[in-house]
């Protein structure tokens, strides 16, 4: 039976507004319960009861899963419901499993409220705001992560003051810290979605991408982390999402909105900017057609949507960098460890960190990122072990895990170039609108190039972390999604034209092997008895 084009109908946005409610209050609801479960015996009993409990209501969910299937009840937004409820799900269990200081990158520490003391770090960052109701009066690049904006920290100096004002103990709202950056990744899936949807991205390329955002183990990790990475990469999610919405409205409303995301997302990390570059290319593209028109009228309304525009994101981004400007004199930057530090890479060439890495730079029998920049240099190596595994390196790995280790990463290296072609080559598809094709492939080519920049400017292993690009699984998770939407047709076709079925065929095994991958790396952490 042919399946027929999706259509944006009424009845079809009515229905994803509905899931998307399920989705918010799902996800509100699971965060504010793992909240609770911190504070209760639960969070202090063993590691063995903890994973018995999670193990049980996975098999609920199992259950659950088993009964829709059979009573036919599996649509779409059934489907979609349910694949962001496991990510839900997978991401409860590992903040609730981790603890405050476990995998974090740059969170310092905090002393208490009764103390006066001021101490560095993502933590002391919030600490310093609770105590003292104001914005760090010291020059920012003389204590360590006080130069980031403070959007993330304001808020989480918030959700601090309401646990504390709610009873909760100081040790508990402080692990509490955890739950907003919980709460961005669960949101993020839901983005995702959207922005698939908006792509009018259906069926199994719809499961595929949504599903490789859902289960990446980068942003599971980064769910439990207490910095502004989370964040930053939400703000991100929905600058790529009002961009392709603008796109096919361009009304002053989802101008309004873009500022919004772009602005925030720039007081809370501003390499989030990096996404006004190819939104400024549609704007040029856009003001250039609409000069054309030679409507004197159109030209100033547009004159002033667009002044409407800078004159939202210009004074909200731009805030942190005039205030340090102004008040300690400082340009943006990064405080950096020092040429000491076993992370120094400048002392290798620029290809050694930059360029194809040669087969031993990998070292697939033991792919963990070491830290020393005498161990391991090259940055698309690092980003590729801190992306499935953070910056663990095992000491006592079971052997039979470390192999899975090693498997999932080759599949991962392999998968990773493949899906990056795949994303050149459906963007350029005749199919895919024009000002999605620039948009997006510009925004993932700026990524990276930043990303080299950004290596080279600061030379340290740690700069090379997959975190700093984590936003490009959206990327992979469109390319994923416009893959199977043209390159895999009904069945009936296949014969029809052999290079159609041969680019069915790759598409199924890219498919399988972004499968295999999910489930390889799922279960090394499963039984990877480190949280």
């Amino acid at each position: 039976m042919k399946t027929l084009p999706y259509q944006n109908t009424d009845d079809n946005q009515t229905f994803s507004k509905g899931t998307l409610l399920c989705l918010s209050l799902t996800i509100l609801v699971c965060c504010l319960f793992t909240a609770a479960g911190q504070g209760s015996g639960f969070f202090y009993t063993s590691h063995y009861t903890k994973v018995l409990v999670l193990t049980c209501i996975f098999c609920v969910y199992g259950g659950v899963l088993i009964y829709l299937k059979l009573s036919r009840r599996l649509t779409e937004n059934v489907i979609v419901y349910m694949m962001i409820l496991l990510g839900v799900l997978l991401r409860c269990s590992y903040v609730l499993l981790s603890g405050l200081y476990d995998r974090q990158h740059d969170a310092g520490a905090y002393t208490g409220m009764g103390t006066d003391f001021v101490n560095p770090g993502h933590i002391g960052y919030i600490e310093y705001l609770y105590k003292f109701h104001k914005l760090p009066d010291l020059n920012p690049y003389e204590l360590f992560a006080y130069y980031h904006p403070p959007f993330h920290h304001i808020v989480s100096c918030l959700w601090l003051q309401l646990n504390i004002w709610l009873g909760v103990t100081e040790e508990l709202a402080f692990e509490n810290l955890q739950i907003l950056p919980l709460l961005y990744s669960c949101l993020c899936m839901v983005v995702t979605w959207r922005i698939l949807n908006t792509l009018e991205i259906k069926g199994k390329g719809l499961y595929i991408g949504l599903a490789f955002m859902a289960f990446h183990p980068a942003t599971i990790i980064m769910a439990g982390s207490v910095n502004n990475d989370m964040l930053t990469i939400l703000f991100m999610c929905l600058t790529i999402l009002e961009s392709l919405k603008w796109v096919r409205n361009k009304n002053i409303a989802g101008l309004i909105r873009l500022a919004l995301c772009i602005g925030f997302g720039m007081i809370t990390k501003l390499n989030s900017a990096v996404l006004a570059i190819p939104l400024g290319i549609l704007f040029l593209m856009h003001f250039i057609s609409v000069i054309h028109s030679r409507k004197k009228s159109l030209i100033l309304q547009w004159i002033k949507n667009y002044c409407i525009f800078a004159l939202i994101v210009a004074p909200v981004g731009l805030s942190w960098i005039v205030r340090n400007l102004i008040q300690f004199g400082e340009k943006p930057g990064v405080p950096v460890p020092g040429v000491t530090s076993p992370m120094y890479t400048d002392t290798y060439s620029l290809w050694s960190r930059l360029g194809i890495p040669a087969f031993s730079d990998w070292n697939f029998a033991f792919p963990f990122h070491p830290i020393s920049a005498k161990a391991c240099h090259n940055t698309w190596v690092i980003m590729f072990h801190t992306s499935l595994f953070a910056e663990e390196y095992p000491t006592d790995l079971p052997h039979i895990l470390l192999v899975l280790c090693q498997i999932t990463f080759v599949l991962a290296v392999v998968l990773g170039i493949l899906t990056a072609l795949l994303l050149a080559v459906t963007l350029l598809d005749r199919r895919t609108r024009r000002e999605d094709t620039i948009f997006l492939l510009t925004g993932y080519v700026i990524m990276l190039i930043s990303f080299g920049a950004f290596v080279i400017i600061y030379p340290y292993t740690c700069s090379s972390d997959f975190r700093y690009v984590a936003i490009c699984l959206v990327y992979i998770a469109i390319a994923l999604g416009l893959g199977n939407k043209y390159y895999i047709p009904s069945y009936s076709h296949w014969g029809n034209d052999r290079l159609t079925a041969v680019k069915a065929a790759a598409m199924h095994v890219v498919n399988s092997g972004i499968i295999a991958l999910l489930t390889f790396i799922t279960i090394i952490y499963v039984f990877w008895e480190r949280w």
